[in-house]
């Protein structure tokens, strides 16, 4: 593997303005613009391959630069709700209507086989864990973008419970230990803190939350307590721990951003006893009354002071302890956990105003007085201990053992721990394989299950147990053995999808911090490693494939992905943006266009590249900005498009380029297109290479996407009615004239001589939509999602709109939904009929054809989420049970 290899690390930190790319002497926060220019300056002058920690700031500034308001600056939070909240309400009245959906997951349906030589592989971040009281069974896992998810068997299998909030990133998870039907949640993705709205260039609108919301059946269904915020609200929002009092459970206390909240009604109302900004909180496992609280310092806005509270009469009052700990400038994050065999014994974890090790607080006497001690090693590090800096504000965890009152772990980018109360640490984990057993690296969460000797461990790649932590060393082989628990949770984050044109129902997935996703039409691998991002299958061998990782690195196999070779694509030491456009001319198999700053050619599958006519940004500067978007006509290979991406940070607007001799040289086509947004895609019309659209991210107006019929020299806006939401892919469906949109919100189609866009999102989880691909060979449309995988229909029923102008999926019975195994299937007058039922993961688990109007199925599966789709030559339908 390329030494490149190495900077490409697990999900990174969230960079504090200590880092060395970052300096603010404004005495004032920085905006979005000042910060994109001082990293791009930093990348000039330095090796990014050797440097640490930036790659957060990469992962939020393409996020972020799809959520401007066209003039630099982040914006429609407001907007953004509001269209969510609606396409909850669309969706919920629909599946009264017809309760049938028309979409069904594909994967990943396993943890990957990792075929990337030097990483843990996972499935996505996991940011939390809830134990029920009683059964060691039963948990639920809170990922950070794909909602809720509950197992009764011990993690062998998953049911999702939140695909219908608006939002699906979950912070934390409380189960009233009264009544464990009663289950609170806290809607909003909490690590993020402190990259909010006009503070820095980490910003991004997607972790800001909802507050606290409850149920009262399990899990079934949710509703808003009295503690809710709107995205207008920013980081005060965000939501970190929510306790139920053992004793009286209607006494429910809850901390954040903007304070701390106590209700005695169950959540219904609540008062706000301190202002502070709170990072966690901790009740004591012997006397239910007491609770600790750590606030935090958030260096990026000079928000809040560190400190550690005190609680005797289960929240209603507070004192400040007198821990030693300076309220700003050293200690930003802190993490608390209390030893059950001695509850005298209480730990602080301190982040610093690098994200590294500032050191441990420990006291002996439940709180009175606290003992510092300072780092001897740096554990919150990627490496051993000897650098600087780390994700401290990003990944923070810590846990005490259960027997032992000075043995506590720690995780932040590896997991270590000590067994003197934190004077000295030993490695119990790291993020790459070199070591032994491992689990993927940055740890959110560490916590132990009642009743058991299990510790659990939440990372960017899942859910991991073990029964027995041992301390290690930078050995052969780490005797901790971990159990990995991320089968049965469809929760993946993904950039883009490349789908085969042939009947193996190949697909390949760029994924956050968790590499490429290639599956062979039989299993799933990880390979080639980094965050994967664009990617490219042959249509004509199934073994030739090229992924990439961030800045174009692109590399190529011609064995599936079990080996791979960097093969780079940019000739000209071009810059390259974060997800860099692949895009194929699939009338001559083998050539493939990337784009740099220019754009540059293979014509053997991606082996090696070529640059074409070289394309001016800006004739005063010569400034070249990066290519955001790219297309070929599939009708004449002439003819491509290129969009260069918008940079208010240089006073560069997007600008579009047309070549109609193959990239000997290109036009400016931008016209009177919208130049101040994001351009996430450029489509052409396969039978006509005049005819192209463009789409774009951002919350400008009615500025979704535009089309032209004469090759750029004009463009008309087709956005319609669609909501103000950023659009993050179109194409067109091959032969109907039918244009179908990705949207943050779901999938969105617009028939031939149409006006209207009409939501296709029945069945889909409410997560953003990043990419579409079409197998007409196999009569499929796949989407991926960031937070929820990969899902799929018919494609013949999109096509079908094009005649029929509106959806009907079709209709059948499905009872009863929560079965142990047994239920009924009824048909509505028709036979004829293919039935198949699939696992939450896509993985078939019954098919067959019903020759009656009921029919009795019965299933021996694991517990879980099932989807029973019918089908015929017409229509499709689709519709979950839940089997206990």
């Amino acid at each position: 593997m390329r030494a490149l290899y190495f900077s490409c690390l697990i999900l990174s930190s969230i960079l504090g303005l200590s880092q060395s790319f970052v300096k603010n002497n404004t005495g004032k926060a920085l905006t979005f613009k000042d910060i994109q220019l001082q990293f791009d300056q930093f990348k000039k002058t330095h090796d990014l391959s050797t440097e640490k920690h930036w790659k957060c700031f990469k992962r939020y500034e393409m996020d972020m630069q799809l959520h401007t308001n066209g003039r630099g600056e982040p914006d429609g939070f407001a907007d953004f709700i509001t269209a969510a909240l609606a396409n909850a309400n669309d969706k919920e009245l629909s599946h009264a209507k017809t309760n049938a959906g028309v979409w069904s997951p594909v994967g990943p349906n396993v943890l990957p086989n990792n075929l990337t030589g030097y990483m843990e592989n996972g499935i996505g971040r996991v940011n939390c864990v809830a134990f029920h009281p009683t059964n060691s069974s039963i948990f639920y896992v809170g990922v950070a973008q794909g909602g809720v998810w509950k197992t009764t068997n011990g993690g062998a299998s998953y049911t999702p419970l939140t695909d219908n909030l608006p939002i699906t990133r979950i912070s934390d998870i409380c189960i009233d230990p009264n009544n464990t039907n009663t289950i609170y949640i806290s809607v909003c993705d909490f690590e993020y803190i402190g990259f909010g709205l006009y503070l820095n260039g980490k910003k991004r609108h997607t972790h800001y939350g909802l507050g606290i919301y409850k149920s009262t059946d399990g899990g079934l269904t949710w509703n808003p307590t009295g503690l809710s915020f709107q995205f207008t609200n920013g980081d005060a929002s965000l939501m970190r721990k929510i306790i139920v009092n053992p004793s009286n459970s209607s006494e429910v206390i809850a901390c954040g951003v903007s304070g701390m909240y106590k209700s005695t009604n169950g959540g219904t109302s609540w008062i706000k006893k301190l202002d502070s900004l709170f990072m966690d909180m901790v009740l004591d496992p012997i006397t239910p009354n007491i609770i600790y609280a750590a606030t935090g310092w958030v260096q990026n806005s000079n928000m809040g002071h560190a400190g550690i509270y005190k609680s005797t009469d289960f929240g209603n009052t507070w004192s400040l302890l007198n821990t030693g700990i300076q309220f700003q400038g050293v200690v930003q994050r802190i993490r608390l956990a209390i030893a059950p065999s001695d509850h005298n014994y209480v730990y602080a974890l301190c982040a610093d105003n690098t994200d590294g090790f500032y050191g441990m607080y420990q006291s002996t006497n439940a709180g009175i007085t606290w003992t510092y001690k300072p780092p001897i090693l740096n554990i919150l590090e990627h490496g051993q201990g000897n650098g600087s800096g780390g994700q401290g504000l990003y990944d923070l965890a810590l846990c005490v053992s259960a027997t032992d009152k000075n043995t506590i772990y720690t995780g932040g980018i590896n997991m270590w721990g000590s067994s003197d109360g934190g004077t000295t640490f030993d490695p119990v984990s790291h993020w790459t394989l070199q070591y032994g057993n491992t689990f993927h690296g940055d740890i959110h969460y560490i916590d132990r299950q009642p009743g058991t000797s299990n510790v659990f461990v939440c990372s960017d790649g899942g859910i991991y147990r073990s029964s027995n932590i041992q301390v290690g060393n930078w050995g052969p082989s780490w005797p901790t053995v971990w159990t990995k628990l991320n089968n049965g949770m469809q929760i993946t984050s993904f950039y883009r999808l490349s789908s085969s044109k042939n009947s193996s129902g190949t697909l390949m997935a760029g994924a956050q911090d968790n590499a490429s996703f290639y599956f062979n039409g039989t299993s799933w691998s990880t390979i080639f490693g980094g965050d994967g991002m664009d990617n490219y299958l042959n249509p004509t061998n199934n073994q030739i494939i090229i992924g990439s990782s961030q800045y174009g690195s692109i590399y190529y196999s011609n064995d599936g992905g079990n080996s791979g070779t960097f093969v780079g694509s940019n000739p000209n030491s071009e810059s390259s943006e974060w997800v860099t456009p692949i895009v194929a001319d699939y009338n001559s198999p083998g050539v493939i266009y990337a784009g740099n700053e220019n754009v540059v050619k293979s014509t053997d599958g991606g082996q090696s590249w070529t640059s074409l006519g070289t394309i001016y940004t800006n004739t005063l500067s010569q400034l070249n900005t990066e290519i955001c978007a790219l297309a070929v006509a599939n009708s004449n290979s002439n003819v491509i498009y290129a969009a260069r991406r918008v940079r208010y940070e240089y006073n560069l607007k997007g600008i579009i380029f047309r070549s109609t001799n193959g990239g000997t040289s290109f036009t400016n086509i931008t016209n009177n297109l919208p130049d101040t947004l994001y351009y996430t895609g450029i489509e052409v019309n396969p039978s006509n290479s005049n005819e192209a659209c463009v789409c774009m991210a951002g919350f400008a107006n009615n500025c979704k996407v535009f089309r032209t019929t004469n090759g750029g020299s004009s463009w008309t806006n087709i956005s319609f009615n669609l909501p103000n939401i950023p659009v993050n892919c179109v194409k067109y469906l091959s032969g109907t004239g039918q244009l179908i949109i990705a949207t943050d919100l779901g999938v969105y189609i617009l028939n031939s001589g149409s006006s209207i866009w009409s939501s296709y999102s029945l069945g889909l989880p409410n997560v953003i939509i990043s990419d579409i691909e079409f197998n007409q060979a196999v009569n499929k449309i796949y989407v991926s999602t960031f937070g929820r995988g990969i899902w799929e229909t018919n494609l013949n029923l999109l096509t079908g709109l094009q005649e029929n102008k509106t959806l009907n999926p079709l209709e059948f019975k499905v009872y009863p939904t929560v079965t142990k195994g047994s239920f009924f299937v009824e048909l509505d007058g028709f036979l004829k009929t293919q039935i198949t039922i699939a696992d939450v993961l896509g993985r078939g688990v019954y098919s067959g054809n019903l020759k009656e109007f009921k029919t009795e199925i019965k299933l021996q599966v694991l517990p879980g989420t099932y989807y029973v789709k019918i089908e015929n030559e017409q229509s499709v339908g689709v519709k979950k049970i839940i089997i206990e």
